[in-house]
């Protein structure tokens, strides 16, 4: 084989032999089951299908093959191993797709009463619709879950009645018993339950029934008995026993029936147990089988009720006719095992018999399908331009095979055409295998003298000193050779002779300088290695920058190692590679991840500024003061933005914030300075009014000032001088067109008349203070020694509170009204201050 055909060798599952490509199939490892799968499913032979079938374990391909290969052994396989898996599964879900692959009412039976899983087991009955099936289970069946709910689905009463009778689990035997209503299975199961309770409990049923007692009794004697058994029970003794089912009809008509009497205990006993032993002397055939133990149990259940010595003469007539069970069924036992094997032996002869065929036919087809393909084969030959001559040689070889194996098949239109076929193509095709064999000798003798060129050049190399170049020339020498190889017959071992005499100086020229190589070149791999799990440790790491140049500095290292070897460099290049790779692709998706943050984080930033250049020249201080923290808390909360652009939009979200801090911590006087402002504006608003305008409009201006001019409360201390020109101001105007004032704050009679009310009110206080202030001093001292006998003091004090509390509340209205121009209203301000003034100078004084 040549190195070309050593790389183009075909993995063992491939080959041609059916029996390497099984063993090559078992082989195979658990990370290839696609292979398997795909062997499993497209393989000619069934013996490498089912070789493959054993080592699947997809649920679903197992599926596939037990529904739809064409080879039975196959399809057994594999739905054995989806049983086996859907039993032993612990998973449920995987217990689950196995079971979905099985139909079969054996398989979903045999999983009923063996699956791992209580789940595996309900799924299995769920899905089980065979009465007998069901039957099986319910009687069978380890689990009382999965025996109940067999016994739930039966809806056959002959399968409940197989359940009653052969069941030796209580529960479902009793059960099944309780869902019986017809009398003759009831019977059957009183006389016959493998299961004491469920056959007391059909017998109890039974005894509910009137006249149904006497009739199982009856019914259970055989007719006629078996020879040599003791003598059936009389009639009249039958009759005796039946006679209380027929009581009631002579009762006399009553207007409610009674019920009939209970029959004899010990009477129904005797009957019941001669009933047993007759049936025991009858039985034969199949009924051996299940009767004997069941009769034992029956026999044993019974409560002895009736006199020693007739039970004694029961049990002996009993235990003989239970020996005589057990040699019939011994004989029928025998009889059943010569001829099961009588049986096994001709199934497997016909089994044999059917191989055979099988394989006949099998072999017939194969011949045929071989015969056609090769026709086709031939054909195409004959057809293509450019055909090899090994191609054409080894068709025209199988060719003459192929004829000898269509001698033996029977099928005489097939082989008959078939042949012809064969024929045809092969005349067709042989002028070209004698084109090809000429030019083939062409081709060898012109080789001939390409390979003495090619020894000459070998020789000529064995004097060549630079090793490096030497073994570079010989590997195109070498290659330049197999292109040449083919050579005249004669010629041809001995230029090969004296080509391989110039090689084999080479190489032992050449050999030490090539395991130098291959050292150095192990040495690199090595190196390459530990680069390569280098690589492979950093491929995880969040450390970008410093992985990044950890990266580069392993490639500048990797590019200095020298040679290696091809192959094993090529891998350890492509781990380095996809170290590498996996990397960056994780750095680059973290960068992509990071600049959609910083675009978001900038865009939130970016309306955080937006807000806060908003509120920066707001004079509402502290709602303000609010919002710019909450502004900075929630700057604090936002992630990074790209370094590019952070600086630039934190110094535009602190300039903002700073202009309002500023502003802030200046509220005041910017607040003062703002009322100032707006004082001046409504003083000169006042100022410059027209004098010529009309006097309605006039009043309406001047209303409007002033009650802007309240709104904005009190002047400060130091703005007399604007409160001083507000006031001329508008007392200008009022004194220019009184009239327009009328019946407003500002009219000057009604401020008039007002002023002189709340004088006349202080000075109404003023003479009792006056007076008690013009007191002598011995009278004050009278007074006062009074005031500290008798309380009058604190009278004193009080009434004085209650009278500034009256001359307070004038001196604020005085302040709200409107002005009173010319000499009467500076009259009457000088008279309502002096009375002020006087009030409030006549306060009491403490005693010292």
């Amino acid at each position: 084989m040549t190195l070309l055909d050593r790389f183009r060798a075909r993995p063992p599952w491939q080959s041609p032999d059916p029996q390497v490509r099984a063993a090559a199939v078992r082989q195979l490892g658990a990370d290839q089951s696609e292979v398997v799968a795909t062997i499993a499913r497209d393989d000619e032979d069934p013996r490498v299908r089912r070789a493959a079938v054993q080592r699947l374990d997809d649920p679903l391909a197992l599926a596939e093959r037990a529904r739809d290969d064409g080879d039975e052994s196959v399809r057994q396989e594999a739905t054995g191993r989806l049983v086996h898996m859907a039993e032993a599964a612990e998973d449920p879900a995987r217990a689950a797709a196995a079971m979905a692959g099985l139909g079969d009412a054996r398989h979903l039976s045999a999983l009923a009463r063996t699956a791992r899983l209580p789940s595996t087991r309900a799924a299995a009955v769920a899905r089980l619709e065979d009465p007998r099936a069901l039957a099986a289970v319910a009687k069978t069946a380890p689990d009382p879950a999965t025996r109940q709910a067999a016994l739930d689905a039966i809806r056959d009463p002959a399968a409940l009645a197989e359940v009653a009778l052969k069941s030796e689990h209580k529960d479902v035997a009793v059960a099944a018993v309780g869902r019986l209503d017809d009398t003759a299975a009831l019977q059957t199961v009183a006389a016959r339950a493998r299961n004491s309770a469920a056959a007391r409990r059909a017998r109890s049923v039974l005894d509910a029934r009137p006249g149904v007692t006497a009739v199982l009794a009856a019914e259970a004697v055989p007719d006629p008995p078996v020879p040599d058994a003791p003598p059936p029970p009389e009639p009249e003794a039958v009759a005796e026993a039946a006679a209380p089912a027929e009581e009631p009809a002579a009762v006399p008509p009553a207007p409610e029936p009674s019920p009939p009497p209970e029959p004899d205990p010990r009477e129904r006993e005797r009957q019941e147990r001669i009933a047993l032993c007759a049936k025991l002397e009858a039985l034969t055939g199949e009924e051996l089988v299940d009767y004997r133990e069941e009769s034992r149990a029956a026999w044993e259940g019974m409560a002895p009720r009736i006199e020693p010595p007739e039970l004694a003469e029961l049990e002996q007539r009993f235990e003989r006719a239970m020996a005589e069970c057990r040699q019939r069924f011994d004989t029928v036992a025998a009889r059943r095992a010569v001829e099961k094997e009588t049986a096994e032996r001709e199934a497997k002869e016909k089994e044999t018999q059917a191989r055979a065929r099988e394989a006949e036919v099998r072999r017939r087809q194969q011949t045929l399908a071989r015969a056609q393909a090769l026709a086709s084969r031939l054909e195409a030959l004959a057809r293509a331009e450019k055909p090899t001559l090994r191609e054409v040689e080894r068709a025209l070889r199988e060719e003459r095979a192929v004829l000898e194996a269509l001698a033996a098949v029977p099928e005489r239109k097939e082989r008959e055409a078939l042949t012809e076929r064969l024929k045809a193509g092969r005349a067709a095709l042989f002028p070209k295998a004698q084109e090809l064999r000429e030019a083939d000798d062409w081709t060898r003798w012109t080789n001939a003298a390409k390979q003495e060129e090619l020894c000459k050049r070998a020789e000529a190399l064995v004097a060549e000193e630079d090793l490096e170049k030497t073994l570079h020339r010989l590997r195109e020498i070498d290659a330049a050779w197999r292109e040449v190889r083919q050579a005249p017959r004669g010629q041809a071992e001995t230029l090969w002779l004296r080509f391989k005499a110039a090689r084999d100086q080479l190489h032992a020229k050449l050999d030490p300088y090539v395991a130098k190589k291959k050292e150095e070149g192990q040495a690199n791999l090595k190196k390459k290695e530990e680069l390569v799990g280098r690589a492979e440790a950093l491929s995880g790491s969040t450390d970008w920058l410093k992985t990044a140049d950890e990266f580069r500095r392993l490639q500048g290292e990797w590019k200095q190692i020298g040679t290696t070897p091809h192959r094993p460099s090529q891998v350890l290049w492509e781990r380095f590679r996809g170290a590498a790779d996996r990397f960056f692709s994780r750095r680059k998706e973290d960068l992509d991840r990071r600049k959609h943050e910083w675009a978001a984080n900038l865009q939130r930033k970016e309306a955080l500024c937006g807000r806060a250049e908003e509120v920066m020249g707001s004079s509402d201080w502290e709602a303000t003061l609010a919002e710019i923290k909450r502004l900075q808390a929630e700057w604090r909360t936002v992630g990074p933005v790209r370094k590019s652009k952070a600086d630039a939009i934190w110094q535009r979200f602190r300039k903002a914030v700073d202009a309002f801090m500023e502003r802030y911590a200046q509220r005041d006087e910017l607040g003062r300075a703002a009322a100032a402002a707006e004082r001046e504006a409504m003083v000169r608003e006042l100022e410059e009014i027209p004098a010529g305008d009309d006097a309605t409009e006039v009043a309406a201006k001047v209303l409007a000032v002033v009650a802007r001019w309240r709104q904005a409360g009190p002047p400060p201390r130091d703005a007399t001088d604007v409160a001083r020109r507000f006031a001329e101001a508008r007392n200008h105007v009022v004194e220019a067109h009184p009239e327009a004032f009328r019946k407003t704050e500002l009219d000057p009679e009604a401020n008039r008349s007002r002023m002189e009310k709340l004088c006349a009110k202080v000075e109404a206080l003023l003479p009792k203070v006056e007076a008690a202030a013009g007191a002598s001093l011995a009278e004050r001292l009278k007074e006062a020694l009074a005031a500290n006998t008798m309380g009058a003091k604190g009278e004193a004090e009080a009434r004085w509170k209650a009278g500034a509390a009256e001359v307070e509340a004038a001196q604020a209205a005085w302040k709200r009204l409107g002005p009173v121009p010319g000499d009467a209203g500076r009259v009457l301000g000088e008279r309502f201050e002096s009375a002020c003034q006087r009030f409030f100078a006549s306060r009491p004084r403490p005693n010292r």
